[in-house]
């Protein structure tokens, strides 16, 4: 072994050690600045012009965990497409209470609730965590381009203003803007189908089932089963289209809770509420350091209410405190409700197998 290979792999080993305190480091830096941020604007804001309607966030919250209906969906058809048998039931349980896992630190807690949710449920947990990988993939990468179409009206103009003119001008025009980003995502997407793979298999942590069917990260890195196929480009286009559903009603969401806080808020700003959410929701999936994106979503949706007209300082600070409150709370509802619902199931079915031996 060189001297060279040795160096590499001590900077290797340090980076593994100081990463977990650094990201710690990161994530406190973000809250006390997103935090400070929002106290400042609510501050200086119209307080008196923030009346809370509980209605509007209920309505909010729903509308938030109806979002998901396409994920939830499109994981069960990954499922069954690669031989497994859970029912729609089971994956909406897991999908649900896995969306707790995000506040867990390391991003793979989700995709390790999910498969152990399921490993007693008609899906081995490699076909599990692979095909929840997928369809986190495919949802935020919808968000992202989402978030790119509207770019134009949603992203503040200071940000814009940076730009390079050639990119300022095309700005300019957001309706030939927004049509050639669907264009040019269209066409990418038999290259994106591939790269998702590489991508999917690269992020999902290998599990294996341990004694009392829990299911942890396995040390080894041999396949326990067969290795999933990969996805089709007009597989992945449909679902695609069908995705953007999801931030669509994401967007009606944040309406919501805008009419939540006092805003005048009208269905015509419904894209710009989409591009909102869909950008905001992709940086807080994209900030690694960051469980559930805590912080980075809200720094970044704070700063896009602020360039919106008719949304006060305070308006804003309290809708984006409020946006993670609603859709917390409604995440964890559905999982409760979902979990309660399967073990009054479970509990049923033992007692109706004891009623017939």
């Amino acid at each position: 072994m060189t001297a060279e290979v040795v160096s590499e792999s001590s900077r290797v080993n340090l980076f593994r050690r100081l990463w977990p305190v650094l990201k710690w480091v990161l994530f406190a830096l973000v809250i006390v600045f997103v935090g400070q941020r929002a106290w400042k604007l609510w501050r200086e804001g119209d307080v008196g012009s923030v009346t809370i309607h509980w209605r509007w966030l209920l309505a909010a919250g729903v509308l938030y965990l109806i979002g998901w209906l396409p994920s939830v969906l499109l994981w069960h058809r990954l499922i069954h497409g690669l031989g497994g048998t859970s029912s729609r039931f089971d994956v909406a349980r897991a999908y649900f209470a896995g969306h707790l896992a995000k506040y867990i630190p390391g991003k793979a807690s989700v995709l390790i609730v999910r498969a152990g949710m399921l490993a007693d449920r008609g899906c081995r947990p490699s076909v599990s965590a692979l095909t929840s990988t997928y369809e986190v993939l495919v949802a935020m990468g919808v968000g992202l381009a989402v978030g790119i179409t509207m770019a134009p009206v949603v992203w503040p103009k200071t940000v814009i203003g940076r730009f390079p003119p050639a990119i300022r001008s095309a700005f300019e025009h957001p309706m030939i803007f927004g049509v050639g980003v669907v264009v040019v995502c269209v066409a990418l997407v038999p290259f994106v189908a591939r790269v998702l793979g590489l991508i999917a298999r690269r992020l999902t942590p290998p599990v294996t089932l341990s004694p009392g069917q829990l299911v942890t990260p396995s040390d080894s890195n041999t396949p326990t089963d067969p290795s999933p196929t990969q996805i089709g480009g007009t597989f992945l286009l449909g679902w695609c289209f069908f995705s953007v559903t999801t931030w669509l009603v994401h967007g009606l969401s944040l309406g919501c809770t805008l009419q939540a806080v006092g805003v005048e808020a009208s269905m015509s700003d419904w894209l710009i509420w989409t591009g909102d959410v869909a950008s905001a929701s992709f940086l807080g999936f994209a900030a690694m350091f960051a469980p559930g994106g805590l912080g980075v979503r809200e720094a970044a949706l704070l700063e896009l209410l602020m360039s919106q007209p008719g949304i006060n300082p305070s308006q804003a600070a309290a809708a984006t405190v409020l946006l993670r409150a609603a859709w917390l709370v409604a995440e964890i509802l559905a999982a409760a409700a979902l979990s309660w619902r399967g073990f009054r199931k479970l509990t049923r079915s033992a007692s109706e197998g004891d009623r017939f031996k």
